[in-house]
């Protein structure tokens, strides 16, 4: 791995002096000749504008002495200052763990089976974070994750979605994390009956939301799903009309498209000889290598390695685990927040 990885900055002390002494000179240049053209800036304004320039120029060299104390397995701060994980962990989320298979193991749902994930979907979709639990690899088909993502990306939300699983005698160890959208993108090149099918429920969704809620039908205080237009022409629409609204609420059923697609790949996959594959941590990693986010901060590390994971992180959300265990996914500028607010009180 190349030096530069992971560092705010890739140059040597040394160069970042000479780059940050040249970056003040032409600032000071710049705002010379701009101040000589268009009177800018002021009088009052000058003093605020140099130390501007002043801060901009001493970032390089910021930046260079935080790469040598991480690099050194230090913790960054002055005297007392320290990042407690504890309470960063604490201010986190740990999101909603879905049933195995949407609530549905090893059986094939089509038709009207596909309520049965409704209210799961709900939930999932009403919250930030979900946490799919694949458990000894045999918990989850790739169809039923094909439903969750598709509905989070449609809807978006949850914007994440955990990974966790058994591993060497373990429960609830972290895999990673990703975006749906992400997700959703690697899964339909897997099968390109996943892509049909997703497509085919969506356009199907589409046509059914052009009716809006329900009207009630005189002379009696019910209400009626329409018939069927003749200018619908998608069989997913038209063989499956009744799934298209609330009768409780009278609204359309916001999760029309996940159950269209959930009836479709019961159809075309689930109910066929060879069913749905599972997945394991192995088949995890081999589809979703790409966008899966795997760095974590675990509460077992001492604070100077946590420190050192926490400023070598790239990522704008790390888990946060417990022996390997997740516990939560936090926000990076939530820790710092954390950290600055403590430290402020302390001093």
């Amino acid at each position: 791995m190349k030096n530069t990885d992971n560092k705010f900055w890739p140059y040597k002390p040394k160069i970042s002096i000479v780059i940050s002494i040249s970056l003040a000179i032409v600032l000071l240049i710049i705002v010379a000749v701009v101040r000589s053209t268009t009177s800018w800036p002021s009088d009052a304004s000058t003093n605020v504008v140099l130390l501007g320039i002043l801060l901009l120029s001493l970032l390089p060299v910021l930046l260079a002495v935080l790469d040598l104390i991480i690099g050194k397995g230090g913790s960054v701060g002055y005297k007392d200052f320290k990042i407690d994980f504890g309470k960063a962990q604490q201010s986190g989320l740990s999101g909603f763990t879905i049933p195995a298979n949407i609530g549905v193991p090893g059986m094939a749902v089509t038709d009207s089976g596909t309520s049965n994930i409704l209210e799961i979907l709900k939930q999932a979709t009403s919250t930030g974070i979900v946490i799919v639990d694949l458990e000894d690899g045999y918990a989850w088909w790739e169809t039923r994750l094909l439903v969750l993502v598709s509905g989070a990306e449609r809807l978006r939300n949850p914007d994440k979605i955990v990974f966790v699983a058994n591993e060497e005698g373990k429960q609830h160890v972290f895999q990673g994390w990703a975006d749906p959208e992400d997700l959703l993108r690697q899964l339909l090149k897997e099968n390109q009956q996943y892509r049909r099918s997703l497509y085919a429920a969506r356009a199907a969704a589409k046509q059914w939301e052009l009716f809006g809620p329900l009207e009630l039908i005189p002379p009696d205080t019910h209400f009626q799903i329409p018939p069927v237009p003749v200018w619908m022409l998608s069989r997913i629409a038209t063989s499956h009309s009744w799934m298209a609204f609330s009768l409780q609420t009278v609204f359309p059923n916001e999760l029309l498209a996940e159950q269209y697609l959930q009836n479709e790949l019961g159809i075309e996959i689930e109910q066929k000889p060879e069913g749905s594959r599972h997945i394991s941590i192995a088949r995890l990693n081999e589809v979703f290598k790409p966008v899966l986010l795997k760095q974590s901060i675990d509460m077992a590390w001492t604070n100077e390695k946590q420190t050192s994971a926490f400023f070598s992180s790239d990522q704008s959300y790390l888990a946060m685990t417990e022996n390997g265990r997740y516990t939560a996914l936090v926000s990076k500028t939530l820790i710092m927040n954390e950290a600055l607010k403590s430290n402020f009180n302390n001093s």
